[in-house]
């Protein structure tokens, strides 16, 4: 199957006269109709799980948590990075890197392979975890409806099971939400670095996962965002805030959404343990600011659901 794959590409290559990775996308297109039944007829496994209930779950098909202690999450948990990243990139290109187009709309398959390209990003390292309210998700299917965009196959498998879970439903050829609370969220596996995918550690994946229900918290805990956003406006200085968007605009954040803004400040500061991914460096900051930020949120007691001043390396 892998040579018969690479054969196809290298055709797809030599005849349209576009890089590898576009002609990946073109491979993948031409694939969809074959793929799409399969992966829309092969419901998700369903289950319930807390915190360390799904960190420490293993598995090789993609998996739904039903998070225990907050009704409105459900956490989407898949093995290999680049099948997450079909299901999820395009719709996060939308809500969280389209706020100031004057138009927003679903990117075709051709223009996110560009575009993802262009940040010098794969498919398997766009983003590693992602965190979309129901309403995100029926106006990425309601626009990607309107203009006729082909979807991949894995986005077309999560709408269903949307749709199979009384979350939205389609009502004269519109998508509605029926749980405007509800979240879903997405956490990849463990894994050992493979072909274009990275390598993603135990250490990583509770990062991610940490960070990904702290945005659970932020949209679902009414107490804890208006903490949040006292904590932007009274507990950080101009500078600070400045240097937090210089931050969250180098990855390709909205930084004019400032709803977007609190709650990526929130998320990395306070539930991102993972050096990589976040720290005093990467903010421009030093170490002692850094630690200063986190003991004044800590100190304020906010009302939230999960763990604080989780260190990098440390495991629940």
């Amino acid at each position: 199957m892998g040579n018969w794959r690479t054969a196809v590409l290298t055709m797809v290559e030599s005849i349209v006269g576009v890089p590898r990775f576009v002609g990946r996308m073109l491979l993948l297109l031409g694939l969809a109709a074959g793929l799409l039944g399969s992966a829309c007829a092969h419901a998700f496994q369903v289950k319930d799980g807390d915190l360390k209930t799904i960190f420490y779950s293993k598995t090789d098909v993609p998996v739904v948590w039903r998070y225990t202690p907050n009704s409105e999450v459900m956490i989407l948990d898949v093995p290999g990075l680049e099948q997450l990243g079909r299901t999820f990139n395009r719709v996060t290109q939308l809500t969280e890197q389209q706020y100031s187009e004057p138009y927003p709309r679903v990117l075709t398959s051709l223009e996110l392979a560009k575009y993802i390209g262009n940040a010098h990003r794969t498919f398997a390292n766009f983003a590693a975890g992602h965190d979309l309210r129901i309403a995100d998700l029926v106006q990425f299917f309601n626009l990607a409806d309107r203009d006729k965009v082909e979807l991949f196959p894995e986005e077309y498998a999560l709408r269903d099971f949307l749709l199979e879970q009384g979350l939205i439903k389609e009502w004269r050829g519109f998508y509605q939400v029926q749980r405007p609370q509800a979240m879903i969220l997405s956490i990849p596996q463990v894994q050992e670095r493979r072909g274009g995918e990275p390598a993603v550690t135990s250490q990583a994946r509770y990062a991610i996962l940490l960070h990904e229900l702290a945005h659970a918290e932020f949209h679902t805990n009414a107490a804890y965002n208006k903490y949040c956003r006292a904590f932007w406006t009274n507990g950080l200085t101009a500078a600070q805030r400045d240097s937090f968007k210089k931050f969250l605009a180098g990855m390709r954040y909205s930084v004019d959404n400032e709803d977007l803004v609190i709650n990526e400040v929130q998320a990395y500061l306070m539930f991102t343990p993972d050096a990589g991914a976040f720290s005093a460096a990467r903010l421009g900051v030093t170490e002692n600011v850094l630690a200063g930020l986190r003991d004044s949120f800590a100190r304020g007691q906010p009302p939230v659901r999960l763990p604080l001043r989780v260190k990098a390396g440390e495991l629940p």
